[in-house]
């Protein structure tokens, strides 16, 4: 048996009815053209075929008296129970699939049996179909997660179909360790965490400072933020949101401003969030607090366990800008940076499980309606793969996270860069947050406003550099060349095209608050032929 650790343990002995711990994906496939037969009935039989369940699949909790948890192989799994299939009434939009989707999203896990689930979801317009993929964080991460639950799609359109409950994950080879390996193994954990003392100290001494107001520390001090009304903890009913951004213009934005892809959708987020408030006559006087899991996963680890940590990161005020926004954001992530580089992973694990813990505690007790709250929202920025995937033919289009919520807060944006878009799925409290809908209109909104600045800035530096040529008759195939850039950015920030959901529907637009946005996304394949993960 293997056991779980302190982490592993932690998302368990905090689940409630009202804050399940489990992580899950939306998939949408387009069936192949001309398939003679039922495609969805043929893949669902096809995937119940192959009932031989493998590592990490088959694994079930055990708990010790001590308290304790293990994993323990189940011999007798009912593959039927954690495998099914669903119809959506007809027409069967975007907005049926996720108030499905929401209903499955806030349904705990049975802990007597291996904790995923998979439900194909047929029905959908447009000869497409879902697959929506549950998981429970003391399992794995999200990293990991995403790892094991694409396995069975393939880049060959022509590949066979293996599920992935079917597929012997690779591992490296078990060792029994002898008495003194053990102990020398132990005795490292140990060393290692008393390593950590000081530069854990040094941290919270930096944060009780800042607190005080007589030291200004590279990361936000929890329990320090601004309240909102999705500061909350959350009750047990669920929304659920998507919306897509395309990944080179937002890489784009990157390039020219010399800010990361994250630092990109951060912003966006802020932004989205604020223009969403704002709608709503809330003003914030402070800046947001995002939480931000950064991994702790070694290149080539192939151990299911969590190794992630969680950091805070400051936003904008709402005054700012968008390009100022991103310049402040910018700044907030780099200094976070610096301070994690002196921290060691078993000191981020420490400051993470000690923080979310008083945050669980502020969640039991109520306290979450006096104090204010460690954080706003959480967001996480995770990389998938670059080029398209399909299973028995059927390709996938998109891919949604839709994550779990923390003590203490009503709100997730999970992303998931997937063949050139950014997959924007959000989760929040239904009571918090009944119109989730609109916050990811706002998403989009915010997209075109920070795209909208930043290539009028760059059309502005650059025709200050022609009225500079102009001061002399040399350098006239400069002058042409910086006219072509101009031309570019023009045309560029003019086109009116519109953003692709992953199905045909027919939204409420959300009118923006700071700027009108004077075009709209496109996704087709011109603007994402060069897809990079985030």
């Amino acid at each position: 048996m293997q056991a779980l650790t302190l982490v592993d343990m932690g998302f368990l002995y905090t689940e409630t009815v009202a804050s399940p711990k489990h992580v899950a994906g939306l998939q949408i496939f387009t069936a192949p053209k001309d398939y003679e037969g039922n495609f969805t009935r043929d893949l669902f039989d096809s995937l119940m075929s192959q009932d031989e369940i493998k590592t990490p699949f088959n694994l079930k909790l055990k708990k010790q008296l001590t308290g304790q948890y293990y994993w323990k192989e189940d011999d007798n799994i009912d593959l039927s129970y954690h495998v099914r299939f669903a119809m959506l009434p007809q027409p069967g939009n975007e907005s049926q699939l996720l108030h499905f989707v929401e209903h499955q999203h806030e349904t705990l896990l049975d802990r007597n049996r291996p904790l995923w689930e998979m439900i194909l979801i047929d029905g959908l317009e447009d000869n497409k179909f879902a697959i929506y993929l549950k998981a429970h964080h003391a399992f794995t991460d999200g990293a990991k997660a995403n790892q094991l639950l694409m396995s069975y799609l393939n880049g060959d359109s022509n590949a066979p179909m293996t599920a992935f409950w079917n597929i012997e994950p690779k591992q490296k080879e078990k060792q029994n360790d002898s008495m003194l390996q053990s102990v020398t193994k132990t005795s490292k954990k140990l060393t290692n965490q008393v390593k950590s003392i000081p530069s854990l100290t040094k941290l919270t001494t930096k944060l009780l400072f800042q607190a005080a107001n007589v030291y200004k520390a590279d990361m936000p001090t929890p329990f320090m933020a601004p309240k909102t009304p999705f500061s909350i903890s959350p009750k047990r009913a669920r929304r659920a949101a998507v919306s897509a951004l395309p990944l080179t213009r937002v890489k784009r934005i990157g390039k020219m401003t010399g800010a990361t892809i994250n630092d990109v959708v951060v912003t966006i987020c802020d932004m989205a969030i604020h223009n969403y408030l704002a709608n709503k006559n809330f003003n914030l006087k402070k800046p947001l607090v995002a939480q931000m899991p950064m991994s702790l996963r070694d290149a080539g680890d192939t151990v299911t366990n969590n190794q992630v940590a969680i950091s805070l990161v400051e936003l904008a005020y709402r005054g700012e800008s968008p390009l100022e926004r991103l310049m402040t954001i910018k700044d907030s992530c780099i200094k976070l940076k610096k301070e994690t580089r002196l921290l060691t992973k078993e000191a981020l694990t420490s400051y993470t499980m000690a923080s979310q813990g008083l945050a669980v505690v502020s969640e039991l007790f109520n306290l979450d309606t006096v104090l204010p709250p460690m954080g706003n929202v959480l967001i996480s920025n995770v990389p998938g793969p670059r080029e398209p995937l399909y299973m028995m033919g059927a390709k996938m289009e998109q891919c949604f996270p839709i994550s779990v919520l923390p003590p203490g807060m009503s709100l997730n944006i999970t992303l998931y860069s997937y063949n050139g878009l950014i997959n924007v799925g959000l989760v929040s409290c239904r009571s918090a947050l009944p119109d989730l809908t609109d916050l990811a209109e706002f998403v989009n909104n915010a997209f075109i406003e920070l795209e909208n600045e930043v290539l009028e800035s760059a059309a502005v530096s650059v025709s200050e550099q022609i009225a500079q040529l102009t001061m002399t008759n040399d350098n006239s195939d400069i002058k042409q060349e910086s006219l072509a850039i101009i031309e570019q950015l023009l045309a560029e920030k003019n086109k009116k095209n519109d953003i692709k959901t992953p199905l045909k529907t027919q939204k409420k637009r959300v009118k923006p608050v700071e700027k009108p946005a004077v075009n709209v996304i496109s996704t087709d394949t011109a603007e994402t032929a060069v897809p990079a993960s985030v």
